[in-house]
């Protein structure tokens, strides 16, 4: 949201707000979730520890998604995004993707009611048919200036509603008027998201993508000046999904699951638990069995007891967990991610987390169980567990890296960075209720009758 040198950079965040947003509202102390979790640390190393048997999947409260408003910035400089069709007939990667994901918004089927929205001083109601043709062809009157802030406040008190989710495209600049205002970013953000601050079941999921630039290149700070005529660099852009979490989570599932893994980051969201079970004819190794009740009279799709007969450093056991993460964002799916984050809670064990991998071709058209998966994390043991004996998988939550690698706190030079991006997330974390766990698998270790 860098704006033109031409105008007004910015809009005071009171005056939009009483134009577009009668009334008072309020802010109240955001609420935390509590998770579904299991909770080993009060399991002591003695007696029969094990647990209650686990439920197939975490209950997740789901309300249908219902609507869908999509918000396209149109400021001066969004221009070089969408920049009129030359003679050559050139686009931008801008223009090929959002002209692409507006179009899947229109078809989809998963909600109801869709609005389009363009986004200048306010937002102004749009068809599907005029939009796309903005992206198209350019933006013919391009806005004076936008205060994120400001817009976002707007997200939230006017069309924040149960299953409903609001995207917004945008470059996402926070410009404000002095590098005093800097330090104020985090709050801000935090603000104008909790303005009405009823929404303890607030969700983010933020996707952010590069794309060529062909127009003026305005940076976020008057003082670093300007370049013209911009530019042979990627510069980025983002959609940020903001609603409800189980809005949130049906509409990335709908639109976005295949949207690019490593440029993700989820707030707020809650997912039900992945599918997942021990295998024991899959690259297991050493003396073991299946412990659950029954094991020998089931398909092997549901198995979370391992029974070990023998176990020894010369010896070890080895076993592997098939994991369904086909309904996670591709972010968690990343076997990048699942190495750094994916770990493993035991008590009195020495059970290791060896690894976790991918589904092969092999894996995919075996007539096995692994079939099933889409995932794989491998754990080793060397001694024999003394009692029935907790052990959980657990994919923590973490901001991915990307976000720090995309920041900068000088635009001046375009680049494919954002001003103060970081401490926009720093506010937008602030906002949600914190998950600090995508899901957790438990399973028990015991020694064989």
């Amino acid at each position: 949201m860098r704006y033109s040198l031409f105008a007004s950079r910015l809009l005071p965040a009171l005056g939009l707000t009483l134009l577009l947003l009668p009334g008072c509202y309020s802010r109240s102390d955001i609420k935390k979730e509590q998770e579904t979790a299991v909770d080993i640390t009060d399991a002591l190393p003695s007696g029969d520890q094990t647990p209650p048997p686990p439920t197939a999947e975490a209950a997740v409260a789901t309300t249908p998604l219902q609507a869908v408003n999509v918000f396209l910035e149109v400021s001066g400089s969004m221009e070089g995004f969408m920049p009129k069709t030359g003679a050559g007939g050139e686009n931008t990667a801008f223009q090929q993707r959002v002209a692409q994901f507006l179009s899947e918004v229109n078809r989809t089927p998963a909600a109801r009611r869709k609005s389009f929205f363009l986004l200048k001083d306010r937002p102004y109601a749009d068809t599907y048919q005029q939009i796309s043709g903005t992206v198209r062809a350019g933006i013919q009157q391009p806005a004076k200036s936008t205060e994120l802030p400001a817009v976002l406040d707007t997200l939230m008190t006017r069309y924040y509603q149960p299953g409903t989710v609001n995207v917004l495209i945008s470059d996402f600049i926070y410009s404000p008027k002095n590098a005093g205002a800097i330090p104020y970013i985090k709050t801000d953000i935090t603000d104008a998201l909790q303005r009405n601050a009823s929404q303890s079941d607030l969700a983010v999921s933020v996707y952010g993508f590069t794309s060529g630039f062909r127009g003026t290149y305005y940076p976020a700070l008057k003082a670093a000046g300007k370049k013209t005529a911009c530019c042979d660099t990627e510069i980025p852009y983002y959609y940020w999904v903001v609603g409800p979490a189980d809005a949130v989570r049906q509409f990335d599932q709908a639109l976005l699951a295949d949207a690019e893994a490593s440029l993700q980051a989820h707030f707020g969201v809650t997912y039900p638990r992945p599918a997942y079970s021990v295998l024991d004819k899959y690259q297991h190794k050493g003396s073991w069995y299946y412990g659950d009740a029954g094991a020998s009279k089931r398909a092997a799709d549901a198995y979370r007891v391992v029974a070990v007969s023998e176990a020894s450093a010369q010896q070890p056991v080895e076993f592997v967990v098939g994991l369904d993460l086909q309904k996670l964002p591709a972010q968690y799916r990343e076997p990048a991610y699942l190495k750094q984050y994916l770990t493993l809670q035991t008590v009195d064990t020495d059970a290791q987390l060896l690894g976790v991998m991918a589904a092969s071709d092999q894996t995919r058209t075996s007539s096995g169980p692994e079939s099933q998966f889409t995932h794989f994390a491998k754990i080793r043991l060397t001694k024999v567990p003394p009692a029935s004996r907790p052990l959980v998988l657990k994919l923590l939550n973490q901001r991915p890296a990307w976000v720090a690698q995309w920041t900068t706190k000088n635009d001046g030079t375009p680049a494919a960075k954002t001003f103060a991006l970081s401490s926009l997330f720093d506010g937008l974390q602030a906002s949600v209720a914190e998950q600090p766990t995508v899901f957790q698998l438990p399973m028990t270790l015991q020694p064989a009758n």
